[in-house]
């Protein structure tokens, strides 16, 4: 980073005043890096980048932010897809990343206690040499910081077997914009005492509080893991498969599908070999690809037996089981690379969207048929988490078109998406939150009473509404 430059606001000045000297940054580079997030929705324009080193600093940035009247933005990893993060008007950025500490887990409790900037792959490393995990693992682990999982209520790939990011943390602390210190919960497993402050934090994005410091449950990791990657004819094929798998005496802890255009994405950006070999060929069948990931017991039980029926029965194509853990790992990455693959150098419109299990296989159809009818001029990629009813759809840019053309287009697509959204009772942003992206969208899920709710609430705890100000709540 560069030198910081003369702060010439007041308010920061004062704020200055009070804090070490290498506190609060200023520099075009900084402003730039940490204004944004992963959404590339709107250009960074914050006002100036702060990087407390403990709940205290948080506390006092926060208070004379309040007592100034200046508007905020909490900053994790800045990875969310949704602009939840972005500081384009002129707000203080409030980066975490300094507080990232990871104590020695609680081998008695199965906990751990780690700082807000914590980066979720560290949590992990941390626990594996003790056979634990935190099993709160997606793609953008390696850069995610754990309080903006938290904020977010991130879900990731193996929600079918753990749940989101909420069933996972144990206690918090949190600062108000006030800066009052909240200690929620510490490391109770069972506390009956009146509303959990906790689980209203979870998922707020940081409209509410800005999280410090997490109490995490750990739980033991699989002694071993059956990863398979198949081709499939179409959607329909994907859900006669996931109910297969769900009726076998297995422990499934992923089961994840990409489109044929995904898959074609991701093997060519990391210049991967198919591992399905004619599968992968323009004259196959499989228009859909699934990973599935089973966990093995410490006894070596619960392994997958009769894979062969999927095959006579004809609900797969093509399989290939990993023989060995780099085997499995280059499979994930097919999965995992998705995004990656479809972002690299072009313009995409995201959108993250979920329905229950049961409704999943008639939504996917009605949304697949619909992009090929009435959007064919664009390049779509599915993609998400069956277990869960949790779909992506990326849609990229052609090369020829204008950008004003293929805004146009998105948005006139995304209404119709919206509304079998919510036809099915479903949610406008399954994983990555409201934050900007999805404000005009919310009332497709959450109804008039429940907004009003949201705003009540903002009130109490933000009178001003200087913390993230314009994300989640309108």
């Amino acid at each position: 980073m560069r030198d910081r430059e003369p702060v010439t606001d007041p308010s920061l000045r004062h704020l200055i005043s009070l804090l070490p000297a290498d506190r609060i940054r200023a520099d075009a580079e900084t402003k730039k890096i940490y204004g944004a997030d992963w959404s590339g929705i709107l250009a960074p324009a914050p006002l100036a980048v702060a990087f407390p080193q403990s709940t205290a600093e948080v506390a006092l940035i926060l208070k004379t932010c309040n007592e100034q009247g200046l508007a905020v933005v909490p900053s994790g990893g800045r990875t969310g897809l949704s602009g939840g993060a972005v500081a384009a008007r002129g707000e203080l950025v409030l980066s975490l990343e300094k507080l990232n500490a990871i104590s020695e887990p609680d081998l008695k409790a199965l906990t751990i206690k780690v700082g807000a900037g914590a980066i979720t792959q560290a949590v992990h490393q941390k626990t594996a040499p003790l056979g634990l995990t935190w099993p709160v693992d997606f793609a953008s682990k390696g850069s995610s910081q754990v309080g903006g999982n938290i904020s977010t209520n991130a879900g990731g790939v193996r929600v079918i077997k753990y749940g989101s990011t909420r069933n996972w943390v144990l206690g918090l602390t949190a600062v108000t914009m006030q800066g009052e210190v909240l200690s929620l919960n510490g490391a109770l497993e069972k506390n009956n005492t009146g509303l959990d402050l906790r689980h209203l934090l979870i998922g707020s994005e940081g409209v509410l509080a800005v999280i410090t410091e997490a109490t995490l449950k750990l739980c033991r990791l699989p002694a071993s893991t059956q990863v398979m990657f198949f081709a499939l004819r179409d959607f329909p094929k994907v859900i006669e498969l996931f109910r297969w798998m769900r009726a076998q005496n297995v422990s499934l802890s992923a089961f994840e599908c990409l489109s044929r255009e995904c898959f074609e994405a991701t093997i060519a950006h990391f210049s991967m070999k198919s591992p399905l070999g004619a599968a992968a060929s323009e004259d196959s069948p499989g228009q859909m690809y699934v990973l599935v990931e089973i966990e093995i017991g410490l006894d070596g039980g619960g392994e997958l037996q009769g894979l062969e029926e999927v095959f006579e029965q004809g609900i797969v194509e093509d399989g290939v089981l990993a023989q060995n853990s780099r085997e499995a790992e280059s499979l994930w990455k097919i999965r995992e690379g998705v995004a990656e693959s479809v972002l690299f150098h072009r313009l995409v419109h995201q959108q993250d969207i979920s329905v229950g299990i049961a409704d999943l296989q008639s939504f996917a159809a009605q949304i697949i048929q619909e992009y090929q009818r009435a959007y064919s001029e664009l390049e779509v990629f599915i993609f998400g988490h069956v277990g869960d009813g949790n779909l992506h759809v990326f849609i990229r840019k052609p090369l020829a078109m204008s950008e004003e053309t293929f805004w146009s287009l998105c948005e006139r697509s995304d209404e119709g998406l919206f509304r079998f959204v919510a036809r099915y009772r479903g949610s406008v942003s399954a994983e990555h939150g409201v934050g900007l992206l999805k404000l005009p969208a919310l009332g497709y899920s959450r109804s008039p009473a429940e907004l009003a709710f949201f705003k009540q609430i903002k009130q109490v705890f933000d009178p001003q509404g200087l913390l993230n100000p314009g994300k989640m709540i309108s």
